[in-house]
């Protein structure tokens, strides 16, 4: 067997993987959102208002949580901090959620519920108002009303049983005139102490202050609290900063995954940006606390919708899960096709138990798109087309596929086995077939992101880590002339699960030959009727090559090729030139080999003798000369083929497949 491939894997097959903390924290997150997006319906005999669980400001306690899940993973595991020590899900099944921690703020849902017209309620709320540069409260109208902490209390029952949709009767009652008690005003000036101040926040270039009587419209007070309580709801300052600086906002587009630094976020196609991020609330609110008097900056988020940013932000992708690195030439045709096809791959989320087809995903390699020439393998020979050598990103993205645990639904080995690929683990890739095509079998996310320079290619993978893979080596058996080559890969998900899976390549004895030995194209000669060339050098000449003048140009013409004149082209059959000892008797031969049955001890005596005392004659020379100059099908070799193991070769798909024309 010819010497194995360099190839450089970023990730090292069959490491464990941890679910990483930031897995983890990613997971909460994505049970956070579902939480707040569960629906709330409230009736009473006066109506019905529709709300979500985030309306009434109950909210899953991400430091909580995490801290919960991974001390009961050690508590199991008895091994420290080992988050893999219990499965995904422990947390995302576990029926009375015993992992979450809750947090509820009533005064919130009590002022919700206090405006809520649609049931019924007439009584207007206290609110906090400004009365000569100073903080008051407005005692608002009493009313009919409903039970804001008994509708609280029912929803969180409804959430320990894992409601998707929470439904509640509530009745209506008749509210007391609020009283202002001395406890109130000490509140009230409390909250003048905290919050009674203008404040100005800059974004870009730009600057705004928000003034006492607007900070004013962000308070809530709780007069039934004991003793009563004013916060600041900081989720109405993002929406509002945003539309004050939407002129200095980038046009919202479509959002997309990005790596940055290694860190997979979302971003805006285009790379905008605009005003602000989620923590802008709380950066007012800190800002006003600590007094600050200049400009607080703003952060950026990306310029898209916040239902398109959540959600790309639910699918777990937060880490590398696999990667993989094949080299080649620098400043090839072929490489300019690889980094393109790596360009157009590059971004592209792959959502759970969704498919990929690369075919599919990039279309056909055009010049318009930008393809130039590169080598194709086709019927076994090496060949120059538009969108050549492409297959090397096919073969770079599978083995980070397969160690990133994709299931693998089509795929085509190369036909000739390439150095620089992994042995029996060289996917190749033309329009409209072979494809390559997989699944993402996880409940997260992939992102696609592939980087390149002058001499390799990279493609990564990120998600989150719940499988660990291992590839064993590969093992190999003849078939006829060509040697078929099995890998196998095992897959322990992290819900216990095991399955392994084979991948199969069958490799071509040589350039241009079957796994029957018979050739895959026509030999190349010189024309019998055109006259023999005056030396073997003369046929085996390209045009131009070596002679500028083109005088030594002899045409070469497929054996069987068919003339203008309509005969056929029958090339003179070979003649047995090998000599004892030159190759290893154990091998089998060519059908076509012009040694097979030759007596070889025989045929070297005949020589000697016919040769004379020197034992070289002009025969000879001549003979020495045609063995040499070419291969047995008549082409040069290509560069693209350069290292490959001339011992092997062909391919198959997840089932043993036919081999395509091209590859």
């Amino acid at each position: 067997m010819s010497e194995r491939p360099e190839v450089v894997a970023t990730t090292e097959a069959g490491t464990a993987t941890e679910v990483s903390p930031d897995a983890l924290r990613l997971r909460i997150a994505m049970l956070a959102a579902e939480l707040a997006a569960t629906p709330v319906v409230v009736r009473t005999d006066g109506g019905e208002v529709q709300l979500t669980v985030a309306d009434l400001s109950i909210t899953l306690e991400s430091d909580a949580t995490y801290d919960a899940v991974r001390q009961r993973r050690s508590t199991v595991s008895g091994s420290g901090d080992n988050s893999a020590a219990v499965p995904w899900s422990a947390l995302s099944i576990d029926p009375q959620f015993s992992d979450r921690r809750y947090r509820v703020e009533r005064t919130v849902a009590r002022a919700v519920l206090a405006n809520a017209a649609e049931i019924g309620v007439t009584a207007i709320p206290p609110s906090i108002v400004v009365v000569d540069d100073s903080l008051a409260v407005d005692l608002g109208q009493p009313g009919q009303v409903v039970d804001a902490d008994a509708i609280v209390d029912q929803v969180l029952e409804g959430i320990a049983r894992g409601y998707a949709r929470i439904e509640i009767e509530a009745q209506l009652q008749q509210s007391l005139p609020l009283e202002y008690t001395p406890e109130m005003q000490q509140v009230v000036d409390e909250a003048h102490q905290r919050y009674g101040r203008s404040l100005v926040v800059a974004y870009q270039d730009e600057t705004y202050e928000l003034t006492l009587e607007k900070i004013a419209g962000w308070l809530v007070l709780d007069p039934h609290s004991t003793p009563p309580e004013i916060t600041l709801d900081t989720d109405g300052i993002g929406p509002y900063l945003e539309e004050v600086f939407a002129a200095q906002s980038a046009p919202f587009t479509t959002a997309a995954m990005t790596v940055q630094g290694g860190v997979p976020t979302v971003a805006a196609s285009d790379g905008g940006v605009a005003c602000c991020a989620d923590e802008a609330g709380e950066l007012v609110a800190e800002a006003l606390v600590a007094g600050i008097e200049v400009p607080i900056a703003l952060p950026s988020r990306p310029a898209v919708s916040r239902e398109e940013q959540a959600y790309l932000e639910s699918l777990g992708i937060v880490e590398l899960v696999g990667a993989f690195t094949t080299k080649h030439a620098c400043c090839q045709g072929r490489v300019t096709n690889i980094q393109l096809f790596a360009e157009l791959m590059r971004g592209v989320v792959v959502e759970p138990g969704e498919s990929l087809s690369l075919n599919g995903h990039v279309g056909r390699r055009t010049e318009e798109k930008g393809f130039v020439e590169g080598g194709f393998i086709e019927k076994g020979v090496v060949i120059d087309d538009i969108g050549g050598g492409v297959s090397q990103f096919a073969t770079t993205i599978f083995n980070a596929l397969i160690h990133a645990g994709m299931d693998i639904d089509e795929y085509q080995t190369h036909s000739l086995y390439l150095s620089r690929y992994p042995y029996g683990l060289d996917p190749t890739i033309s329009y409209p077939k072979p494809d390559l095509r997989f699944t993402n079998p996880t409940p997260y996310g992939v992102l696609i992101w592939p980087t390149y320079n002058d001499t390799s290619i990279t493609v990564e993978i990120y998600s989150t880590r719940n499988v660990v893979v291992t590839i064993g080596e590969p093992e190999e058996e003849m078939r006829e002339f060509c040697r078929r080559v099995r890998t196998d890969r095992i897959r322990v998900f992290s819900d216990g699960a095991t399955e392994t899976d084979t991948f199969h390549a069958r490799y071509r004895p040589e350039e241009g030959r079957n796994c029957d030995g018979t050739r895959s194209v026509p030999r190349m000669c010189a024309d019998p009727l055109l006259g023999a060339p005056e030396s073997a050098d003369d046929a085996r000449a390209a045009p131009g090559d070596g002679d500028p003048a083109g005088e030594s140009e002899v045409e070469m013409v497929p054996d069987g090729s068919e003339r203008d004149d309509g005969t056929i082209v029958e090339c003179p059959p070979l003649e047995c030139v090998e000599k004892p000892g030159e190759r290893d008797s154990d091998l089998e031969r060519y059908p076509d080999d012009p040694c097979l049955d030759v007596d070889l001890e025989a045929l070297a005596q005949e020589r000697e003798s016919s040769e004379g005392p020197s034992g070289v004659g002009d025969d000879a020379e001549s003979t020495k000369g045609e063995d040499e100059g070419e291969n047995d099908d008549g082409t040069e070799s290509d560069d693209s083929t350069a290292g490959a193991d001339k011992s092997s070769g062909g391919h198959t798909g997840v089932d043993e497949t036919t081999e395509p024309e091209r590859s």
